[in-house]
């Protein structure tokens, strides 16, 4: 029979294994925990995260985007840490991340799981900041259409600007979307500009960029301005007041209509609402000619400048204009040139040199060009005068004032006119003989001899260096500016060294796709710790100062000859 003692007995050993159990279920569970810095916390404070395991683990073992639906998050930050105390060799591994809630109310940080192992799930009671600024507070988007109301063909402009109201260094996660349409071709008709402005006594930092809507069809169609989103932090992180708030602006839309191409226009369509089409005649010292008639020389050149300026079109739907000069005339024409003015407006310029070839009346062409006008909506023709010359003989070759003689029929003989070529090119040609013979009598007669090559080369070679360095000081002004991914600078810098270097076309329109890839990186979505690469950009630089560099060293190796 069992005694009140045994029973006793056998209960206390009951119970001490039960606590034994507890207590190795408790030190089970605390190896893999999760803490936050605050429950009770107000919309869009930051608090940390905290999650602790004492086994081994690594940054990725812990997937916390189940996070981002109730809360706006940092960058997850992950230590490892070993410890051997007396032989006794322990690990700990430990995530936090900085959070901040979206709503307001009980929002849950679920469990995590590790191993096998769960954190316990954490309550969060989020309140009401009424303190926190909105988005209309820091960030605004400005816009606006020209045009609402478009032919095929025609175009408008969207001047976008976004206003941001705080230190740009606070704003996170970035994106700036472009404005967009459908069924119609929007193009930037401008690079972003960013700047510095003071509205309402605030410094506020702006950027300005055009965009380009050309319409192709008929139809209705809607536009949305550009949208801006992002977060930015504010407050204090000293007393524990910092916040994140959202940024997110709602885009204006603009209803737009396109109109019907007329059946009964004829020409190339241009539609418009302001057309301007006019010229410049100048003559061979480059004075203008203000008369309808002027009296010329065979071999003489004038000019005639043509400038069509129109609004509401891209460049390409820019006629060509063909100008169909006479046979008595030689005409060179050069590749027309475009530009955009600040309101939109496309101005073509195309230039032509012409030279009479025999002498008399020559009658120069009109110019016409017809083209829609969308105001009052009726076809139009714009015209501008020609003009008449009155060539006369060349003073380099002047024609005989002998009576003709009577011509053998056996023979006939036709002789044009050379005008004062080939006198030019015997000039040339006698020049050339002369400099070839110097040159050859400089190189036999006049070489320095060899003990007085080192002492030229040295006093010469501390002009050759200086100001020649491998990298020029603007150059290293623009890669500090792209540090710091200050888009200002970076434009400021660039304008410096761009005027500094001699740039052909070709290096101007490879400038300015470097500069378009820098600027895409640049206001592209990223956060605070993205670096922003311009070697692209500065090893372009280099090249140039490279060429530059050996140009002007050949240059002064060809200054070593004699002047002719």
């Amino acid at each position: 029979m069992v005694t009140m003692k045994t029973r006793i007995q056998r209960l206390s050993v009951f119970l001490s294994f039960l606590m034994l159990s507890l207590m190795s279920l408790n030190a089970y569970a605390d190896s893999f925990y999760a803490t936050v810095s605050k429950n009770h916390v107000v919309q869009n404070e930051v608090f940390q995260l905290k999650i602790t395991t004492d086994e081994k683990a690594s940054s990725d073992d812990i997937d916390f985007s189940v996070l981002q639906k109730n809360f706006m998050m940092g960058r997850p930050n992950f230590g490892h840490s070993v410890t051997i105390i007396n032989g006794d060799r322990s690990a700990k591994s430990e995530w936090t991340i900085s959070l901040a809630a979206k709503r307001t109310g009980i929002v849950t940080i679920p469990s995590f799981k590790l191993n096998g192992k769960m954190t316990q799930s954490i309550a969060i009671q989020v309140t009401k900041d009424s303190d926190a600024p909105t988005t209309n507070d820091l960030v605004e988007v400005q816009s606006h259409l020209n045009r609402t109301t478009l032919y095929p063909g025609e175009s408008a402009l969207l001047k976008a600007r976004l206003i941001v109201k705080a230190d740009t260094r606070r704003l996170q996660n970035t994106d700036i979307e472009p404005p967009k349409v459908n069924g119609m071709e929007l193009k930037p008709a401008s690079k972003p500009n960013q700047y510095q402005s003071v509205q309402n006594g605030m410094q506020v930092t702006v950027v300005d960029q055009d965009f380009r809507i050309t319409a192709q069809k008929p139809g209705d169609f809607t536009l949305t301005e550009p949208k801006f989103t992002g977060s930015m932090i504010y407050g204090n992180d000293y007393d524990g007041s910092t916040r994140i708030v959202s940024l997110e602006t709602h885009p204006k839309t603009y209803q737009m209509h396109v109109e019907n191409k007329p059946a009964n226009y004829h020409g190339v369509w241009l539609p418009t609402s302001k057309l301007n089409l006019s010229q410049q005649w100048k003559d061979g010292h480059g004075n203008p000619i203000q008369t309808h008639t002027f009296k010329t020389k065979v071999g003489d050149s004038i000019s005639r400048e043509i400038t069509l300026k129109v609004a509401g079109v891209s460049q390409n739907q820019l006629p060509d204009i063909q100008i169909n000069n006479p046979d008595t005339v030689r005409a060179y024409s050069e590749k027309p040139h475009f530009e955009t003015t600040d309101n939109g407006d496309v101005v073509m310029t195309l230039k032509q040199v012409i030279i009479p070839r025999q002498k008399g009346n020559i009658e120069l062409p009109k110019v016409s060009l017809n083209w829609w006008d969308v105001s009052a909506k009726k076809e139009r023709t714009t015209t501008i005068d020609g003009m008449s010359l009155q060539a006369a003989a060349s003073d380099d070759q002047p024609l005989p004032n002998v009576a003709p003689q009577p011509q053998t029929p056996a023979k006939v003989i036709t002789k044009t006119d050379p005008g004062y070529w080939p006198y030019l090119t015997a000039t040339f040609a006698l020049l050339w003989m002369v400099t070839l013979a110097l040159a050859i009598y400089w190189k036999r007669h006049g070489q320095p001899n060899a003990a007085q090559q080192p002492n030229e080369a040295n006093a010469q070679s501390p002009s050759a260096t200086k100001g020649s360095p491998s990298r020029s000081a603007q150059a290293l002004t623009i890669e500090q500016a792209i540090q710091r991914r200050d888009g200002i600078a970076i434009n400021k810098a660039l304008n410096a060294w761009r005027h500094s270097m001699v740039l052909t076309a070709e290096d101007e329109v490879l400038l300015e796709q470097e500069k378009t890839q820098l600027d895409a990186a640049l206001y592209a979505r990223h956060d605070g710790t993205t670096t922003i690469d311009g070697s692209s950009l500065l090893n372009f630089i280099k090249h140039i100062e490279r060429k530059q560099k050996k140009q002007r060293g050949r240059k002064q190796k060809g200054s070593e000859l004699p002047p002719l």
